[in-house]
Order: structure tokens, then sequence, then C-alpha cells
């Protein structure tokens, strides 16, 4: 037994490393938090299930075999036995429990470079499992919001705390002509659109050179952020600006009442589609969209033959690749009078990367590294082709789904809705606020003029602007009372930041909350800068606010989820 549990630690050890050298992010609770056919499907993908791995766990269990069992093997004297055991020990501690102090102000990949991996886990999972599931009700009425926000909300009753009168100024439409009919909306979700790599002022050079041509005729924002860290909360903060729960909304079962701006436009006539070229059923998308009551959810099993999947990795593939995604989709569209609601997600710049055409992209990508001159000071490029080669492949693949919409009949009364679901953090972080910082653009052939905005704004605040646009312009009939977390975009060119959000690591790590021009990500205090660039500070008084503000959201979050409290029921 003694000898099974130190093979079980060392190999876990191992493991742990192996997870975070492709992942850059060290691996805790939040391992807990998925299915065991989500995790599964994501080792498969990663390609660690493979012939070579097999081999390597045999080799690695061979090895700790004969280390344990080397008192035995050979002939030792009782001085040296000792030596090598003692040795063997203090090796095992510094390994597995003995944490590296890290000094405040280093960047997220070397904090995260240093962590102890297997004392980061077992931490990890021992708040998980000890954390006292006791929600208690607290807060006030009168919450500590940003007095500086876009819009003073006015709450209702405190039973439901996030419940507030709907009144939304209309921030979009002095920047759209008339359409002909209400309009259209399409959205496309870029798995792992990073700030980073694109658009304007991106610090590894920018990736997506027809994002970026589309961005001058565009609605732009720089500094926008996704409010989650990973897929799992894109879709409930999008679309319903919902409270996260323990480990996102969406894995709450059974669901919390709630609505959403697809359920919303869904009862005032419009229709919705939702098209992935991967399973719907991963990170429960199948159940949420199902509850908005959507009309169509075109997934990897409802794709004709002529259409192929991504090359497989040791036998996987997530699904069908962008551009397929994107002519299924193409070749699904209702033809009907309703307005309708498109929502495209994308799945081939993901992990493992493999994508069709991939000596073409990795050619485009060595084209790139040579005629723009990109370089880095700390992050060679050159490692990390096949993630940018797959930017450059979704970025083509939106190109060609843009260009064949808008030859389509109506196709002038659309808005185009762009942006990233989470920042790559397989290619390393420069900062604790990188992971959140995805860029959005708004497009329609009816917009009167673009424009690049640098105030910083979330994915919190799309659904409330889209919908105070359709209810002041297009008299829709929209509900007295709503829970949307966000407030409205704001569209100063400028940088300034009004925004207060708290924003979700992965589905267990929720440590970052942004208020105004401060942030907090774990025990740090920073001050945000334009493009979301982040510099310690020691305020005390500032960061005791902050984290006050931070406790008093986290009680409301939890009280909501856990007493099916974010709407009343009718």
């Amino acid at each position: 037994m003694y000898k099974l549990i130190l093979s079980a630690l060392i190999l876990g050890q191992v493991c742990l490393m192996f997870y975070f050298s492709e992942t850059l992010v060290p691996l805790g609770a939040d391992f807990f938090t998925y299915s065991v056919a989500d995790l599964i499907e994501t080792v498969r993908a990663a390609g660690a299930l493979n012939v070579f791995s097999m081999i390597g766990a045999i080799i690695a269990l061979a090895i700790v075999f004969l280390i344990l069992n080397a008192g035995t093997l050979f002939k030792y004297s009782f001085k040296t036995t000792i030596v090598f055991s003692v040795f063997t020990y203090i090796f095992l501690i510094v390994l597995l429990i003995i944490p590296v102090a890290m000094p405040a102000g280093y960047s997220n990949l070397e904090t995260n470079l240093a962590e102890n991996k297997s004392l980061y886990f077992y931490e990890e999972s021992y708040d998980y499992f000890s954390k006292s599931q006791n929600i208690y009700f607290d807060f006030y009425l009168e919450n500590s919001s940003n007095q500086n926000s876009l819009v003073q909300k006015e709450y209702l009753d405190p039973s439901y705390p996030f419940l507030h009168k709907n009144s939304y100024p209309d921030v979009l439409g002095p920047y759209f002509s008339e359409f002909d009919t209400i309009p259209n909306l399409v959205f496309i979700i870029v798995e792992g659109l990073g700030k980073a790599y694109s658009g304007p002022d991106a610090y590894l050079g920018s990736w997506t050179p027809f994002l970026d041509s589309l961005a001058d005729h565009s609605l732009y924002w720089k500094n926008n952020l996704s409010t989650t860290g990973r897929t799992f909360g894109v879709l409930s903060g999008i679309f319903g600006g919902l409270p996260f729960g323990k480990n996102g909304f969406m894995e709450k079962t059974p669901i919390p009442y709630h609505a959403t701006m697809l359920s919303m436009l869904k009862k005032d006539g419009y229709q919705v589609n939702y098209y992935i070229g991967a399973d719907k059923e991963f990170d429960n998308v199948a159940a949420f969209m199902n509850y908005q009551g959507i009309d169509n959810l075109v997934d990897i099993d409802k794709f004709d033959p002529e259409f192929r999947k991504s090359p497989s990795v040791s036998g996987f593939t997530w699904g069908y690749a962008d551009k397929e995604n994107f002519r299924n989709g193409l070749k699904r569209l209702p033809v009907t009078d309703q307005a309708q609601v498109n929502i495209f997600q994308t799945m081939s710049s993901h992990s493992p990367f493999v994508i069709p055409e991939q000596e073409v992209y990795n050619q485009k990508f060595e084209k790139f590294l040579r005629e723009k001159d990109y370089s880095h000071t700390t992050i060679k490029l050159e490692n990390y082709k096949r993630e940018l080669a797959s930017i450059l492949y979704v970025d083509d693949a939106i190109k060609e789904f843009l260009t064949t919409y808008l030859k389509k009949e109506k196709a002038a009364n659309t808005i185009f809705i762009i942006t990233g679901d989470h920042r790559l953090p397989e290619i390393p972080m420069s900062t604790k606020i990188d992971r959140f910082h995805v860029p959005l653009i708004i497009y329609s052939p009816k917009l009167k003029r673009s424009k690049y905005m640098d105030a910083v704004n979330t994915h919190f605040e799309i659904a409330p602007s889209l919908l105070a646009f359709l209810q002041h312009n297009y008299n829709l009939k929209m509900p007295e009372s709503v829970a949307w977390r966000g407030t409205v975009l704001d569209t100063v060119a400028q940088f300034e930041s009004k925004v207060t959000h708290a924003l979700m690591r992965n589905k267990y790590q929720f440590g970052d909350y942004l208020d105004g021009y401060y942030f907090i990500s774990d025990n740090d205090l920073y001050m945000i800068s334009d493009n979301m660039n982040i510099d310690l500070i020691d305020r005390p008084d500032i960061f005791s606010r902050l984290h006050s503000s931070f406790e008093e959201y986290k009680a409301k979050d939890n009280f909501a989820m856990e007493n099916n409290a974010i709407l009343p029921q009718k």
C-alpha cells in the first residue's frame, strides 16, 4: 500500500506537469467540475491517450518501482541505505509539498510556472470538498455599485438580489441608419480569440487580417473582457448576464428560472438558431439552449456527408472545422420572413489546434512572421505555430462566411456581433487579466460610421445594449424588470472604465474582480490602463473596499443560484 501511494503521488505530479505543459495553467479543483465524458473528450483532444503516453506511463511506473525496491534489488550497506532513503524523502517533500515563494508583481506565466503543481491541486481539492455550503442572506437592497456606472440600477426586491427595473438607454441607435424591418442578429463566438494576437495594439502582433479590415468598417471595442476564462460561461454571459454559481451557470441542475436575450426575442417573434461543429452536450450547451426555446440546434450530428470532420489526433476530433461549420450553417439557414438570431460558435482554434489545410496555414504563419516582422521580448512566436496558424484559419473562415452571407437577400438588414470566448491559455499570458481580454466587433451594412472605442466593456454589456436598441427603435415588448449583471456598452473613444464585475477564471476559481480603474486578482491589487495593462499598487484602503464588494457579490451570486432567486416565477 505504501509503494502504491507513493507511486500514485509521483505519477500524479508527472500528469499535472504534463497538463501544465499543454495549457500553461496549473490544474486545480476545476478537475472535479467537469463530467467524466467531458474530461475524456478533453484528454483525447489533447492527444494524451496514445501509444507514446501509454509507453511513457509504463516506463515511469518501472522507474518508480525500481526506486522503491532499490533496497531489495541491490545490496547496499546500512549507512548507504539510510542516506539514500533520507535523500529520497527530501526529494518527495520538495516535489509534492513545498510551495515556492514568489514575490508579488511577477507575470501570470511566471507565477504559474513556479507553482508546485501537486500542492496546488491538493490545496484546491481540499478547499473544494471542505468549503461550507451554507448560504446566508445578509446583504442589503442598496448594493455598493459603481456610482460612475452608465446605468444606475433601481433594485426592486432583496429576495432577488439582481432584480432591477428595466431602464436602459439606447447607446447603439445613433450609429445605425434605419433598417428595412426589425434587424436580424448574427453572433460569431470565436474560440480563443484573444486581443493579445488580434487587432490594433496586439502585443503579439495581429494574426487576424480579415477581422482587422472589418474593424475599419465597424464599431470596435479593443478593451473588452469576457466574463469567464474558459468557454463554459460565454453563452450565459453574452445572452443572459447571468450569475456564475459554484461551477458556472450552465453546470447548475436543475437550471434556475431565468430569462435571456434569446428567450425574450423568441417571445417577440424572432427565430433563434445555433450552429456548432462539436458536440452540443459539452458544457451543457444543449440544455441551456433548449431552455431558451430555440428553433434549431445544429451540432456534430447534423452535418451532411459532403462535409468532412477535422483531422484527428489519436483517432479523436472535436468535430467539424470552422469553414465546414459556417458552410453547413449557411446551407441550413431557414428561409423565412421572421426576424432571426443566428449563433455560430467556432472550435478549430482549440487544443490540439489541428486544422484542415494544415500545411497551407503553416506557410501562411511563416509568411506573416517574416513579412510583418512580429516578435516579442519573452515569447518566441515560432513555438506557437499551431495556435497562431489556427487563428489564421478561423479568420479566413469568418471572411468566407461573411462574404457569402452578405450576398444573401436582405443581408443588409443584419447586425453582426463578433467576439472571443476567452484568450488562449496555451500561449503565455502577460498579466492576470489577459485571459479575459477579447475584442468585440459590431458590424452592419446599415452602420452610419465606424468607430474605435477604448472604453472598457465586458460580455455582460452586449445583451442589454442590443435589447435597448431594439426596444427603443422597433417597439419590442420587454419585461418591466430584469436581472442583467451588465449595464450598456460604453461608446467613448478614449480610455475609461465604468464597469464593476466579477470575473470567473474557470469552473472553480473565482478570484478576479474589476471595479472602475482597479482590479483585484486573489490577494493583489492592480490599476488598469489602456490595452488592459495592469500595474501592481499598494493601496490597502482600496483593496479592502474592492474585497468587501467582491464578497458581497459572491454572497448574492450564491444566494440567487442556490435559492432559484434570479427572477420571480410567473
